[in-house]
């Protein structure tokens, strides 16, 4: 397959849409990269730092003048950015996003006359944020889910993957339904617990500089993703709902369990319940 495009469009230029950009300009996959955010405050410091070539002035232009479109925004904004993208897509316009939920994939699916539309997370990420945080290599060796539905053009998907694929990213395809509900434990769920265990200590014996300080590697992995853009993961939760208080009651079963163990000072049944998470990892 080959894989050039006149105009790659990006919209929303934070660390995912400028390492997306970086990326693509590596792999040498497009002539121009024009970028939107909704304050132009990233987009023109991405034009700035060279990571893209164009500051566009709103949806329309990258709609209209764009050949593939990745949207890298919050995704409770997704869907009405879609809404209005779907007013300017040609028939050959290639739209795909980097939300970490896929709730909205079917209905906004519906918005597209000519299903311009592909669903897809690439899971990369850091805890930093803005144009300056972006870095081409940020999707090598890691996972993109790709979500189509029944109504999905299959030649729009593969093209999709193909680009993925070609800045380095393993492709995965499932349902929408399907990637809420693990990404709520597997991905959504770290965050969740990671943000509680930092406010619980917070005011407990240290300032938060101390407690880094003193703190082994994995309390410092806890801090890392505790550092993640609120905003961004304000989204994800309130987006994932359903799938993330179902996991939240999961893990609560769990701690209640080794909290009752401990309290009860039972060595065999802490160690055993150690051993058999350890060996779900294993298995």
């Amino acid at each position: 397959m080959s894989l050039k495009f006149r105009r790659i469009g990006i919209i929303g230029i934070g660390l995912i849409g400028s390492s997306f950009a970086l990326a693509i300009r590596k792999k040498n996959l497009t002539d121009e990269i024009w970028g939107y955010s909704n304050t132009g405050s990233s987009s023109k410091r991405a034009k700035e730092l060279g990571i893209i070539d164009y500051v566009a002035n709103n949806l329309f232009e990258i709609g209209k003048n764009c050949d593939f479109i990745f949207i890298a925004i919050p995704v409770l904004s997704i869907p009405l950015i879609l809404k209005e993208l779907a007013e300017y897509a040609r028939e050959d316009t290639i739209i795909t996003d980097g939300g970490s939920t896929k709730h909205f994939v079917e209905e906004c699916h519906k918005y597209f006359k000519f299903k311009n539309f592909i669903g897809g997370h690439p899971i990369a990420g850091t805890e930093k944020s803005g144009p300056e945080s972006g870095f081409a290599e940020l999707y090598e060796n890691n996972c993109c889910i790709l979500t189509p539905v029944r109504e999905t053009d299959i030649k729009k998907l593969e093209i999709v993957k193909a680009v993925w694929e070609t800045i380095g990213m393993n492709v995965v395809i499932m349902s929408p339904k399907e990637h809420d509900r693990i990404m709520a434990n597997i991905s959504h769920m770290p965050h969740v617990i990671a943000y509680c265990l930092v406010d619980s200590v917070k005011d407990k014996y240290f300032n938060g500089d101390k407690i880094t300080k003193l703190a082994g590697g994995g309390f410092k992995d806890f801090t890392r993703i505790a550092k993640s853009d609120e905003s961004m993961w304000t989204d994800i939760f309130l987006a994932n709902q359903k799938y993330i208080l179902s996991a939240i009651d999961d893990f609560e079963k769990s701690l209640k369990e080794l909290k009752t163990f401990v309290i009860e000072k039972d060595f065999e049944k802490i160690k055993n319940f150690l051993a058999r998470a350890k060996k779900s990892l294993l298995d």
